[in-house]
């Protein structure tokens, strides 16, 4: 299959599992001292790792709850980034689909259900958002704006006040609690970078390959870290999260 071929597939299979979400019963469950795991994650995962794999057959899934496997063709998936939004009814969460090939990530989509917003991008395909809701063009701005969820609860790291104390003197900031959602609006051009720790190949996966599709850079760092976007905002991100890291 063509990058096109499995962009066609993953926005199909995020746009269907959606619909799965208007019917559903939402029962919450702990995922750890700081995390949350409800009933939808698991049935949207379980929809789209049936729909992916029948698709594209012989492909395998790294998903967020119900574990990985990893082959030639490799799917990753969120079902719904930004649970603990989602299960208090804040339209702030959504469904995050990458494919990668040999460990290159070549398409991915990322659906709000919320806005009816899919953002999609691949090899040779480039990136675009479809919305039937309102749009802003995105304008120009004195200072950046950044998402960033940092300082995350339990973290590990010392510095990460610090940090966001810098990045207020130094830009606007917004906190989603949904990392795939941000590198989206940071790849529509609705935030000029992003930044978190903490987060997963299935976090980052998707929206990698749409900041990059729309001209931006994707950084990791360290382990568990990234910082994404456009601008001298990225390389003030990137050193400042490498020193907090290291």
């Amino acid at each position: 299959m063509t990058p096109r071929d499995l962009l066609a597939l993953a926005a199909k299979s995020c746009v269907d599992a959606a619909g799965l979400l208007r019917s559903a019963q939402v029962d919450v469950s702990p995922k750890g001292a700081f995390d949350q795991v409800s009933s939808a994650d698991l049935a949207v995962e379980r929809f789209l790792r049936e729909a992916l794999t029948t698709g594209a057959p012989g492909s395998t899934v790294v998903g967020e709850e119900l574990g990985a496997t990893v082959g030639g063709l490799t799917w990753y998936v969120d079902p719904i980034d930004g649970t603990r939004n989602f299960v208090r009814g804040l339209p702030l969460s959504c469904i995050s689909v990458a494919a990668a090939v040999d460990g290159s990530f070549v398409a991915g989509c990322v659906l709000d259900p919320f806005r009816d917003e899919l953002f999609t991008a691949a090899d040779g395909v480039p990136f675009a958002v479809r919305s039937t809701g309102l749009t802003i063009t995105p304008g120009v701005s004195p200072r950046p704006l950044v998402l960033t969820d940092i300082p995350l609860p339990g973290s590990p790291y010392s510095g990460e006040m610090e940090l966001l104390g810098d990045l207020l003197s130094v830009a606007d900031v917004r906190r989603v609690y949904s990392t795939a959602l941000a590198l989206a609006w940071v790849a529509a051009g609705r935030a000029d970078a992003v930044a978190n720790l903490g987060v997963h190949p299935w976090d980052v996966a998707a929206g990698a390959v749409l900041v990059r599709a729309s001209g931006g850079s994707f950084h990791s760092v360290g382990s568990d870290g990234f910082v994404a976007g456009r601008g001298e905002i990225v390389d003030w991100l990137r050193e400042r999260l490498e020193g907090i890291v290291s």
